[in-house]
């Protein structure tokens, strides 16, 4: 993975130094990758949106909204494409990323929020779910794939003669007719006569600067390095290269001065291909590799991912209406844990919500074995997950999730949006009890005031400093919460989708934990907002 990042900043050395800035031109679509897009708004917005509090999903909600705003200004048309299940094959390189995001997540834990280095980010664990909120809220045109979005981004591009938009580095490589703008470069916040400063970069531009033939950028990424393959050279191509630059510089720079001088007189493209890589091989004493021209492949012929999936798991994974947890699950009896910032002395937060993912399972794999990843301590352990209960008929799956819960709450009083967040929120508390602590009934009554007030008080002048038992009290919550939401979705919502983006707001939530604090805001309640609070702490009672 850093070999593919070192390969996006060569080609963005050469890209920014070379075409101007240019108006990205109104009327027109722009194919939009979805995750890059959810995943930089959220590490690039200014003010800095919150990660060691569990997320500030009101913040990154007004995000979203305005960088949809200013396309919709300009008259460009969004298509989004969201990442679905990646395949058994990339287990591995999953799993080694999970370490890595874990230690960025403990990096982020115990370091000041101003204070944690350059590229050190964790995303929160309900953006996604607020982000597909969004789209739906404001009938953006998206679909979420069953696999990786790649191929499925490249297909629509090309048919619809659409720039992509994206900061995935493998859009340098692919063919796409209409070019890649890169979100780094995309100034939306800079929108002047309902145009946007934008660079576009196209293929063609790269290979004539390099002398490189076009047929030869899937050799050039497969050996350069990706998620599929990386050729160990030993240095060879680094010291054969005349730049100034840093080592991982010179050899791809070294790199593509050795494909520019392969002989390739009366070759059609696929034999192209083959003898560069064939010398490529030669040239550093490795034998001709199947992994290299599995990956040269994706490149030259990006295939959607064919899966076994139930039609109605398909459709209602495509229209963003469940989860694409459940991919994996079907598919592979497996589910990824992501990492999370809390505390990292005590259990995963993930614990909280065990039982739910066992029905969650159970519902989708008809009560067979599910293998989790998730840290112990520090490390990632895979662990086999016993499921609960059987695949149902879907007109009997709403009276399941109070069965689950094992609660009869009575939600008269309590507004539609709120229902799901009350039953989380008792599930958690009482789940808790088990080791009861006087800050979790402060992160009770927090998350109460929040539902009642949580724009009024977004902008209070409270302070407090950040403690890790707070954090992981809400992470927890977090956890619950989510898997909540997913479980209710394959449930057919037996109760209403609550608005993600006005449960939570972490920085927010962190100063309310505490028990003066709450008391002087329980005093500012009046009227319809004192009486919903009574009705919310009645029920959790």
């Amino acid at each position: 993975m850093n070999s593919l990042r070192k390969r996006g900043c060569f080609i963005q050395t050469f890209i920014q130094g070379s075409p101007k800035s240019l108006k990205l031109d109104s009327q027109m679509c722009l194919i939009i990758d979805g995750a890059a897009l959810y995943y930089s708004l959220y590490y690039t917005s200014d003010p800095k949106l919150d990660q060691r509090c569990g997320g500030d999903y009101p913040g990154f909600k007004d995000e979203v909204c305005n960088f949809f705003k200013t396309l919709q200004d300009c008259e460009v048309t969004p298509y989004v494409f969201l990442d679905g299940g990646s395949g058994p094959e990339k287990r591995e390189h999953l799993v080694s990323r999970l370490k890595h995001k874990l230690e960025k997540a403990k990096t982020v834990a115990e370091t000041e929020p101003d204070a944690a280095p350059q590229g050190c980010n964790v995303l929160p664990p309900l953006v996604k779910d607020v982000f597909i909120e969004i789209l739906k809220e404001k009938d953006i045109m998206f679909e979420q794939c069953l696999g990786e979005a790649d191929p499925v981004i490249v297909s629509a591009a090309n048919q619809k003669q659409c720039a992509v938009l994206s900061i995935d580095k493998d859009f340098y490589i692919f063919d796409l007719c209409k070019g890649f703008l890169h979100l780094d470069n995309f100034e939306w916040k800079s929108k002047e006569d309902e145009k946007i400063p934008a660079k576009l970069y196209t293929r063609s531009k790269f290979c004539e600067h390099f002398k490189l033939d076009p047929a030869l950028m899937p050799v050039f990424a497969s050996i350069a390095g990706n998620d599929y393959s990386r050729l160990k050279d030993n240095g060879t191509f680094a010291n054969e290269s005349s730049s100034p630059g840093e080592y991982s510089i010179k050899r791809l720079d070294g790199i593509l001065r050795f494909l520019s001088k392969v002989n390739l007189h009366g070759l059609n493209d696929s034999q192209k291909r083959e003898r560069a890589l064939s010398q490529a091989l030669n040239h550093v004493g490795k034998k001709e590799n199947q992994t290299f021209k599995l990956a040269i492949q994706k490149y030259v012929q990006p295939e959607k991912k064919c899966l076994e999936l139930p039609t109605w798991v398909s459709k209602k994974v495509e229209r963003g209406e469940i989860t694409t947890f459940v991919i994996s699950v079907v598919d592979q009896k497996t589910m990824m844990l992501p990492a999370l910032v809390e505390d990292f002395s005590q259990r995963s937060s993930y614990t909280a919500a065990y039982p739910i993912r066992q029905y969650f399972y159970g519902l989708l794999t008809g009560g067979q074995m599910c293998t989790e990843y998730d840290r112990d301590r520090e490390e990632i352990k895979d662990k086999r997950v016993p499921s609960i209960g059987k695949q149902l008929q879907l007109e009997h799956l709403h009276k399941v999730l109070r069965l689950i819960m094992k609660y009869t709450l009575d939600l008269g009083n309590i507004p539609d949006q709120l229902k799901l967040p009350v039953c989380v929120t008792v599930f958690w508390f009482k789940r808790l009890q088990h080791h009861p602590k006087p800050e979790t009934v402060h992160c009770l009554h927090a998350l109460l005031l929040g539902f009642v007030k949580m724009k009024a008080l977004k902008d209070a002048a409270i302070r407090r400093k950040w403690q890790p038992r707070v954090a992981h009290a809400f992470s927890q919550w977090l956890c619950c919460m989510r898997q909540s939401l997913h479980l209710n979705q394959l449930l057919c919502s037996p109760l209403p989708e609550p608005q993600c983006a006005r449960l939570y707001c972490g920085p927010l939530l962190h100063r309310l934990a505490d028990e003066d604090t709450i008391e002087e805001v329980q005093k500012t309640l009046r009227g319809e907002k004192k009486e919903l609070y009574e009705n919310l702490k009645t029920v959790c009672h």
